[in-house]
């Protein structure tokens, strides 16, 4: 998972992971967490990795002022790629809205 500073990664890691929101400090290096979706488990982690599909939280959805998805899309020049999968989903990682549906086009896309 990868993200900007303050974007609230930890924050999604967490609510996926045992459906809380803690406080937390900026993360030093990285977190790594295995979350369990249905069937599926994922092993959440922040190091991008060569070939691997792409799922963008476009999280704080909830504030005034937020980017749509498809602006946060935009700017990462998602658009532009051609080689490979990708989904942006629009969240609130502490209502928890869009995470599952997030992981729904995931899961559904690593079985193809």
């Amino acid at each position: 998972m990868l993200g900007l500073d303050a974007a609230g990664k930890t924050t999604i890691l967490y609510k996926l992971h045992i459906g809380e929101v803690l406080s937390t400090v900026p993360t030093i290096g990285f977190n790594v967490e295995k979350v369990q979706y249905k069937n599926v488990v994922f092993t959440v982690w922040d190091p991008f990795m060569l070939n691997s599909v792409i799922l963008v939280f476009a999280n704080k959805q909830d504030m005034k002022g937020a980017m749509t998805p498809a602006e946060v899309g935009q700017g990462l020049g998602l658009f532009e790629l051609k080689n490979r999968k990708w989904h942006i989903q629009g969240t609130c990682a502490l209502k928890g809205d869009g995470l599952y549906e997030g992981l729904d086009w995931l899961s559904s896309t690593l079985k193809r």
